[in-house]
C-alpha cells in the first residue's frame, strides 16, 4: 500500500475509534441521565433532531481529537 493511502487508512481508523468513543459517552450520559440530559431529550417534541445534533457534535469532536492525538503520537523519523 502506498504511504499516502496508509496515512489515510490510519487517520480513518482513528477517526472511527474516536466517533465510536464519543457516541458511547453520549449514550452513557443520556442513559444515566446526567444533568437531566436524558429527561430533557426524551420529553422534547424534537427528540430525534436533538439526538442527531448531539451525536454529530460528539462525532466531530471525538473523531477530530482521536485523529489529532494519533498524528501527534506518530514516531519521529530521522
Amino acid at each position: 500500500m502506498p504511504p499516502d493511502l496508509r496515512l489515510l487508512a490510519f487517520l480513518a481508523s482513528n477517526c472511527l475509534a474516536g466517533v465510536l468513543a464519543g457516541w458511547v459517552l453520549l449514550a452513557g450520559i443520556i442513559w444515566l441521565d446526567i444533568a437531566r440530559i436524558g429527561e430533557l431529550l426524551w420529553t422534547s417534541e424534537h427528540a430525534l433532531l436533538t439526538l442527531l445534533l448531539a451525536a454529530a457534535g460528539f462525532a466531530v469532536t471525538f473523531g477530530s481529537l482521536a485523529m489529532g492525538t494519533a498524528i501527534f503520537l506518530l514516531p519521529k523519523g530521522d
